[in-house]
């Protein structure tokens, strides 16, 4: 089975400013420190920005040092400020294991904290695309559910998801709103069944992804190798050097720090390991398998 290397972001995504818009232009240890800067915003209360956002209390904000980046912006404080920061921590993940997401961060502006998510532009949501039958949606979708997975992100609806074309009419999946990860639970909150490949939810309504669950078994362990390899990179001491500099507003950082990496490393070591045990090493056709199966069963009674 052919499909693309995903891990290839950069020429996936090709366009110069699709790449810039969604960080592709900039190294993991630049961005880094680019994003987690105090007062890199400033507030324009004319920007445009979606309805939905408005709602929620948001207004519109442009970086500094580059005007057409714009992203929105809205005051936190308690609790929201570690959500954020979880939500960041997952992003910056995202962006090391090649997943194009929106990026999050806690910010400084004008001596406050605020939360920002910058804005995809001319972007449509999942929710209205053809993502069970095409291939490319499908097989991004796919992917995505390993980091999804590993940060106990259950709620995975197809709003939770963009997409943005480049000039050669591929869609580029843009996973957002990471607010309801659980980056801190010690036990495996979201447990791969035993009989077959799938995952026990907590709830019937929540997703951890849109697709069922028999798609991934059209596709072979090299496939999801496209991600895994990435996340087996991400030892510990990287891990919590990351959180450190993104859990600056949490008092006990150095404790979580190391929690949430140790985490991180064991689920990635438990889901690899699912994967490995119910995922083919060769690709299969299951509805060409599913009708030699029934051929083969007749074939007993004739």
């Amino acid at each position: 089975m052919g499909y693309y290397n995903y891990a290839d972001i950069t020429n996936f995504v090709f366009d110069k400013d699709l790449q810039k818009l969604l960080c592709l232009d900039r190294d993991f240890e630049n961005l880094l420190s680019d994003i987690l800067k105090e007062d890199f915003l400033e507030i324009d209360a004319t920007l445009r920005i979606p309805f939905f956002a408005e709602t929620r209390d948001y207004v519109g904000a442009r970086e500094k040092d580059d005007p057409d980046a714009t992203w929105i912006v809205r005051q936190v404080s308690g609790d929201d400020i570690i959500q954020t920061e979880m939500a960041t921590i997952c992003y910056f993940i995202d962006f090391y294991t090649r997943a194009p997401s929106a990026p999050i961060v806690i910010t400084m502006i004008n001596g406050t904290p605020h939360k920002a998510t910058k804005l995809m532009t001319r972007a449509e949501q999942l929710s209205g695309a053809n993502y069970t039958e095409d291939k490319q949606l499908m097989e991004q979708l796919l992917l995505d559910i390993i980091n999804r997975w590993i940060y106990f992100d259950e709620d995975r609806n197809p709003n939770n998801y963009m997409i943005k074309y480049n000039s050669k009419g591929d869609q580029i999946i843009v996973p957002i709103d990471f607010l309801n990860v659980d980056l801190i639970a010690d036990k495996i909150k979201i447990k791969g069944l035993s009989d077959r490949f799938g995952w026990e939810r907590k709830e019937k309504t929540r997703y951890l992804t849109p697709l069922k669950s028999e798609n991934w078994l059209n596709y072979d362990i090299k496939f999801f190798d496209i991600r895994f390899d990435l996340f087996k990179e991400l030892d510990k001491p990287f891990l919590v050097n990351v959180c450190n500099k993104i859990l600056k507003w949490n008092e006990e950082r150095d404790e979580l720090s190391g929690k949430i990496a140790g985490n991180l490393v064991d689920r990635v070591q438990y889901l690899y390991s699912y994967f490995k045990s119910h995922i083919s090493e060769e690709s299969v056709d299951r509805t060409k398998k599913k009708y030699s199966d029934m051929g083969r069963a007749f074939g007993k009674y004739i």
